[in-house]
């Protein structure tokens, strides 16, 4: 269990957890001693998706302990927590948008992007080798992932959510339009008029972006 604490740190301080990154680890720790004593067949996660999850849930109740004493000391002249790099809005903002992002990568692409996200000081040479690829391969991927990531943190902040939904798939999904419809009980028409107003969205924010 103890071989994933560098991958966890990581996470923990890539989404704005830096000043307890080390409390967030040990609280998680707990937790998996607690379930396996309880659960005796249970066994901790090893995907990276369920990792970032696992993290997550960690930090979610750290913001909500943060919200709650906050509420308790609406006069306070200072934060609670100095040093955290986000607000608590801002972290579980920044959560949603990550997690959203690497369920509609490719596996690949969201594999080379979390090993990226949890790499700490580490090389591309050393990530390379954890993952069992070369680093021109790896670096290949992460670039990738990072250009794709941004595409779809367009689309999430953008669309409405069916809208970025729908866009997400047509660009890194294996679904056509046809199936996409007849899986959410559309027409083809009406999803590919959805998608041409996304598709219109996207272009008018892009020109307003470059006037």
């Amino acid at each position: 269990m103890r071989r994933h604490a560098r991958k966890l740190h990581g996470l923990a301080c890539g989404f704005g957890r830096r000043a307890d990154a080390d409390d967030v680890v040990q609280t998680l720790y707990a937790r998996w001693w607690r379930r396996m004593r309880i659960e005796p067949g249970w066994s901790p996660p090893e995907s990276a998706a369920e990792l970032f999850v696992s993290v997550r849930r960690v930090v979610l109740d750290v913001i909500a302990k943060e919200k709650r004493e906050q509420a308790r000391q609406p006069h306070a002249d200072e934060p609670l927590h100095g040093g955290f790099e986000e607000s608590p809005e801002d972290s579980l903002q920044s959560f949603e948008r990550m997690q959203w992002i690497l369920t509609r990568l490719p596996a690949p692409l969201a594999e080379a992007l979390m090993a990226s996200l949890t790499a700490g000081r580490r090389n591309d040479a050393a990530v390379a080798l954890e993952l069992g690829m070369t680093t021109a391969t790896f670096t290949t991927r992460l670039f990738k992932a990072r250009r794709a990531a941004e595409e779809l943190a367009s689309y999430y902040e953008l669309l409405p959510i069916e809208q970025a939904n729908l866009m997400a798939e047509l660009s890194y999904g294996s679904k056509t339009r046809a199936q996409l419809a007849h899986e959410s009980g559309m027409l083809l028409e009406e999803l590919t008029s959805l998608w041409r107003q996304a598709v219109e969205a996207l272009e008018k924010s892009r020109r307003e972006v470059a006037s």
